[in-house]
């Protein structure tokens, strides 16, 4: 069975900014603040069945900036910033497939659950975007806060033993309704929603394909780091990434299925056939709509 080193192991336990930061004493904000949440989303699958996924994403913030981001990533991400980690992926890669190979669970493989960093700056009410939008594609955009225009009900309800209240907006081509918590007197949220006299701890919009709940909240004073960069981001105008990451998910069964069945030495895997496409017949979509 195959082990990791003791140098690995220390590896593990710093990342290459805490490393940088010691190194060069650079002062990165901290939170005040941690949430965590979980967004619940349909998507669709290459044959284009209907999947339901859920992902945990972590909100670090203060009064001035904040960070929305998926800690495995982060880590994989940090992992492909320099030499050594790369090693450690590549480690990390052989002893998940080894052990899908023995045992069917592919639980082990490093793998991403979505691209998506979202930075908000509080003091300059702009959001800096960075996701994928093709195979190996990454891009990079900045929108104002201003698109974001709430309507504030008087409906309250309880979450996290916090008293929230209900807000609606209509937001790139989705209605959303928000419950947020003047007890927790931060102007922000999960994803891009931010923008009210408090924390926002629920949201969905009026299809059910997106929510995203408050899970847990914590004081912390952690560092909120920079995305890493280990991969080139393009940047683009968010309808352009949009309508590309659209393109690419049409076509991408079949340029994965062409990868695969042609690999780089020549030699040819056989295939099944491809299953027959399902009809979008629920209109599943992206949290953005306005791209059509």
């Amino acid at each position: 069975m195959k082990t990791l080193s003791f140098a690995i192991i220390m590896l593990l336990l710093c990342t290459p900014f805490e490393l940088c930061a010691k190194k060069k004493k650079i002062d990165y904000p901290r939170a005040e603040i941690k949430v965590s949440y979980n967004y619940h989303h349909l998507a669709l699958n290459g044959d284009g069945e209907v999947k339901t996924r859920d992902y945990d994403y972590l909100l670090l913030a203060n009064s001035q900036v904040s960070k929305y981001y998926n800690h495995n990533n982060e880590y994989l991400d940090s992992l492909e910033s320099t030499p050594q980690g790369r090693k450690l992926s590549h480690q990390l890669m052989s002893i998940g497939v080894d052990k899908y190979l023995s045992t069917g669970d592919d639980s082990a493989i490093p793998h991403y659950k979505g691209h998506l960093y979202v930075f908000k700056s509080l003091k300059d009410m702009i959001t800096t975007v960075y996701d994928t939008y093709g195979l190996g594609e990454q891009g990079e955009y900045e929108e104002p806060f201003t698109e974001l225009n709430w309507s504030v009900s008087d409906s309250t309800k309880t979450i996290l033993g916090y008293e929230c209240i209900m807000a609606e907006t209509d937001y790139h081509g989705r209605h959303w309704t928000a419950w947020f918590s003047p007890e927790i007197p931060l102007p922000d949220g999960p994803w891009k929603l931010c923008g009210l006299h408090g924390l926002i701890l629920e949201a969905f919009d009026s299809t059910g394909q997106h929510s995203f709940t408050a899970t847990g909240i914590e004081n912390c004073d952690q560092v909120i780091y920079p995305i890493y960069q280990p991969k080139q981001y393009d940047k683009m105008k968010r309808i352009d990434m949009l309508k590309a990451y659209s393109e690419y998910r049409k076509n991408a069964s079949t340029i994965l299925r062409a990868m695969i069945m042609n690999t780089p030495d020549g030699t040819k895997i056989e295939m099944d056939a491809p299953k027959e496409q399902k009809p979008n017949t629920k209109n599943i979509d992206f949290l953005e709509t306005d791209y059509h």
